[in-house]
């Protein structure tokens, strides 16, 4: 009885010296695979990505760092130490990949152009300018002044305002009082008379001069029908991005019984917004002080003009106005693109800068880290490990000042590109009304 109890006390003992070997076998290997890390990254784009490690940035704790180096195996060899720093130290450099990923190198400025009509700027669509001319065919205007006949003269000067107007504006021409004559027996066939004889749309030299061939001065002024026929004209050119501009060009007032002053205002006050400017060509005081009243009541300005020459210099100026101010867009539009491209230039050098940090921090901890783990003894070759640390360091760098140099050259030719741009339209435009 006590020969089987031993033998049986025996074989418990072996039975639990066997599970205390297994159970410290399972223990080490829980051990072993918490201390596995993945392989670090060789190349540059990898460096970039992998971060964060545990103790990154903010994070990082001597003492804490210190304890996880502890736990490492002995006799590390440089490959197994590195890729240990990098999931504990490695910096996050993706914010920062990112911005100059999203730093956008073109420059591309948007200065209200003179004349109102403006470059498109980004989520709205560009200021649309529609210009109608309303002009005069009454019979007074075969009347002639100094430099020719009225009519002749206004239709020279249409022709060349039409040609100026700032690229990208549409025009129309329509005519009033070009029908029957100035005679009673034809009054009401001339106040009903008001065309549409160039619709609205882009400057067409030859199409244009022929609407203005198309009809003689002969009868009375149905100024208020004219005005109200270009309320019809505009109006489905409405909105916020839309800009409407009347150009009435006369030699008398309104000879058909109709109210102009109330047309204008209704024609200003009303969605299309539309500003009435008049041009009077030869008018007694009376008739000035008539249509500066539908001028105002429109929103807009009288000019009176007596004789050809009057009407050329009223033309030059306007056109030295205009000069002018594509001289100073210029000047100020390329004084945004050198403010555009300083404002790039900043973010770009604040972003590099960051990252430079970043690096540099990165590598002072890595290399505290590996004299650490060298002092304790856990390294095959600390020369090594040193030398990898130094490889990351020296390709982050060289990715940052590459990339840092390509971004500033992209940034620095888009500044030259858009000033050579901007000067080049205020020159084309003012020689355009130099001539």
């Amino acid at each position: 009885m006590k020969k089987g109890l031993s033998w049986m006390l025996i074989l418990c003992l072996l039975l639990t010296s066997g599970c205390s070997f297994f159970s410290s076998g399972e223990n080490e290997s829980k051990k072993s695979n918490k201390n596995e890390v993945k392989q670090a990254a060789t190349d540059v784009e990898g460096m970039l990505r992998e971060g964060p490690g545990k103790y990154a940035g903010d994070k990082y704790d001597e003492e804490k760092v210190k304890a996880e180096l502890d736990k490492l195996p002995d006799n590390l060899t440089a490959d197994e130490a590195y890729n240990y720093l990098v999931a504990l130290l490695a910096e996050d450099y993706k914010p920062e990949v990112k911005a100059l990923d999203e730093l956008d190198p073109t420059i591309r400025t948007n200065r209200e152009t003179p004349g109102s009509v403006n470059a498109p700027e980004e989520g709205k669509l560009p200021k649309q300018v529609n210009v109608e001319i309303l002009l005069d065919a009454s019979g007074s205007m075969a009347g002639r002044v100094s430099g020719g006949m009225k009519m002749d003269l206004a239709k020279d000067a249409i022709q060349k305002f039409a040609s100026k107007l700032p690229e990208g504006a549409r025009v129309a021409l329509r005519v009033y009082g070009h029908k029957g004559s100035n005679q009673q027996k034809d009054k009401e066939l001339s106040c009903k008379s008001t065309e549409m004889v160039y619709p609205l749309g882009e400057y067409d030299k030859s199409s244009f001069q022929k609407s203005l061939d198309k009809f003689r001065p002969t009868g009375w002024t149905p100024l208020a029908a004219a005005i109200e026929q270009a309320k019809s004209d505009l109006s489905g050119e409405t909105g916020e991005n839309v800009e409407n501009i009347i150009y009435v060009v006369s030699d008398g007032i309104e000879t058909c019984g109709g109210d102009p002053v109330k047309a204008a205002k209704e024609l200003h006050d009303s969605k299309i917004q539309a500003i009435v400017n008049i041009i009077g060509f030869d008018v007694d005081n009376a008739g000035q002080r008539a249509l500066k009243k539908v001028a105002e009541a429109g929103g807009g300005e009288y000019a009176t003009v007596n004789t050809g020459d009057d009407l050329q210099r009223h033309l030059e100026k306007e056109y030295r106005r205009l000069r002018s101010e594509w001289h100073m867009w210029g000047i100020k539009s390329a004084d945004d693109a050198r403010r555009i491209w300083g404002d790039k230039v900043d973010v770009l050098e604040e972003t590099i800068g960051k990252i430079r940090d970043k690096y540099d921090r990165e590598k002072e901890r890595m290399r505290e880290a590996k004299d650490y783990l060298n002092s304790i003894g856990k390294l095959k070759d600390s020369i090594e490990l040193s030398n990898k640390i130094s490889e990351r360091w020296i390709k982050l760098s060289d990715y940052t000042s590459e990339r840092s140099i390509t971004l500033q050259d992209q940034i620095w030719d888009a500044r030259i590109d858009e000033v050579d741009r901007v000067n080049e339209k205020a020159r084309e435009m003012k020689e355009k009304y130099d001539k």
